[in-house]
């Protein structure tokens, strides 16, 4: 293959996977048998096409699962699924605890079930995500979902990182589930949060973590409603308080995105690219005003990645050198879509890839530590 012409199917393929997903929706109904729970939830989802039960469109993806506000609809989050769904995620809203008083912590166990239910879909013949799940889950929320995602990820292994956005204080406690928190948390707050202000609430959960890597992003000029749209009851409690807001809604949310956004690529999709980009914004910005100790994830992290590609350009055949022992691996294409099923590593570390178009792909690979991604290229 001439370089010109490999150039070309190089520049064509990174240019698709800047093509965003189109977002579908579905109602989905869990039980928790456990608990004689039932837990309703309103899913967006990549798709081919926008819609409502649309189906989803080729591909594995991540699942975030987020929870609300006090007393506030799943519906003002429209800003956080139509960033993240378009970049290749899942993303989960649980309409439970909407009334009052809620019960927190019925709450944080309904984000940590969702977690492993949405796991189970991606092998059930009958579901409509079947085969298009990653075991890469995040539990997310905003203000009671933020301290509600503390609850249901405090001692949880089954998920892979956590975010949140003006967490508050639950009963029981957020902040002492803080200290059971087993994976890489990056905590959202806003200078100008009166409702739920940073000395009362993120503070305390975010000094309480113990995770080899933390983050803390605290808006400069934000406030506690801007996490989200237009709320009527979060903005009437934001109202009694009078906060000094200096940024915009539109600018509070393009800051949630670039951090969340980022951290969210490396602990969920393994871009390690990412990982070293939301560490130098959190330095660098002046947009926010931010705190991380992530030096023992870097170091076990680079332990981990030991593993490499060889030949980056392949024809017929890739080889896998050093993966980590019991690793399932597939393959995707530019743009997300699995083009190799899942297999697990056989004792050649081979990959047959002679099936391939030519451009570029990328090689998945999925241990209990989490999911690892590098790029390689078929070229003949």
């Amino acid at each position: 293959m001439r370089a010109t012409a490999f150039s070309a199917v190089l520049l064509f393929t990174l240019s698709a996977s800047a093509q965003p997903f189109s977002v579908g929706t579905r109602q989905l109904s869990f039980v928790d048998a456990a608990r004689n729970r039932t837990i309703e939830v309103i899913a967006h989802y990549p798709a081919a096409s926008s819609g409502t039960d649309v189906p989803v469109a080729d591909g594995e993806f991540p699942v975030l699962v987020f929870g609300h506000g006090f007393v506030m609809a799943v519906d003002v989050y429209s800003n956080l699924w139509n960033y993240f769904v378009p970049k290749g995620y899942i993303m989960l809203l649980p309409t439970t605890e909407g009334g009052i008083p809620p019960d927190h912590g019925a709450f944080g166990a309904d984000l940590a079930y969702l977690a492993d239910a949405m796991q189970l879909e991606n092998t059930n013949a009958s579901s409509g995500f079947f085969g298009h799940v990653l075991p890469a889950t995040a539990l997310m929320g905003h203000s009671m979902g933020g301290g509600a995602s503390f609850l249901g990820a405090g001692g949880n292994t089954n998920i892979q990182a956590l975010v949140n956005f003006a967490a508050a204080e639950t009963t029981p406690s957020a902040v002492a589930a803080a200290a059971t928190v087993q994976v890489p948390t990056l905590v959202f707050a806003a200078s100008e949060d009166c409702v739920a202000p940073i000395a009362a609430h993120q503070g305390p959960m975010y000094a309480a973590l113990t995770v080899p890597c933390k983050a803390f992003v605290n808006i400069l000029g934000g406030g506690h409603c801007y996490f989200a749209e237009n709320s009527f009851t979060c903005t009437l409690g934001e109202f009694t308080c009078g906060p000094d807001l200096t940024v915009s809604r539109t600018e509070q949310h393009a800051i949630m995105n670039d951090f969340a956004g980022l951290w969210l690529d490396h602990f969920l999709k393994g871009d390690e690219l990412a990982y070293a980009a939301v560490l130098d914004s959190m330095t660098t910005s002046t947009r926010v005003d931010a705190e991380f100790t992530c030096l023992s994830t870097a170091v076990n992290e680079r332990k981990s990645a030991q593993w490499s590609l060889y030949p980056t350009v392949a024809s017929d055949r890739l080889i896998i050198t050093d993966p980590p022992i019991g690793a399932t691996v597939h393959v995707t294409d530019a743009t997300g879509r699995l083009v190799l099923p899942a297999r697990i590593l056989n004792s050649s570390n081979m990959i047959a890839v002679g099936s391939l178009r030519e451009g570029l792909y990328h090689l998945v690979m999925v241990t209990g530590n989490g999911t690892r991604t590098k790029p390689f290229v078929v070229g003949r």
